[in-house]
């Protein structure tokens, strides 16, 4: 097993436990550890549903996004077209920088009440 397959099989773990956290939030209403921090006191937050309410889609499809992405690299559907695998690990680099800075977004607006 290369290197490659066990960073696309890692990817592909991240995107499940995504998945597997947008819908626990969803389901039972509480927050994650995962999306604000172990030392942050959640019982103190401004707006909890708020921030589900906010954060599940796109907690949701970046989850989705990361499983297809190392699914697609691990099967090596596009092995040919390396430029195209290239363009698609750095498709998944910016959807995980754009999806950081939406969710500290939402932790300052929705859990500590700073941006309104």
């Amino acid at each position: 097993m290369s290197l490659a397959m066990i960073f696309n099989i890692l990817i592909m773990a991240c995107g499940i436990y995504m998945i597997y956290w947008a819908v626990q939030m969803k389901s039972t209403q509480k927050i994650p550890v995962m999306l604000v921090g172990k030392g942050f006191p959640i019982e103190r937050a401004k707006d909890p549903k708020g921030f589900i309410r906010f954060t599940f889609p796109f907690t949701m499809l970046t989850g989705i996004l990361l499983l297809a992405v190392g699914l697609i690299e691990a099967l090596e559907v596009l092995a040919l077209y390396p430029v195209a695998s290239t363009l698609l690990s750095v498709f998944l680099v910016v959807v995980i920088i754009i999806y950081g800075m939406i969710l500290m977004r939402a932790q300052r607006k929705y859990l500590v009440g700073l941006d309104k």
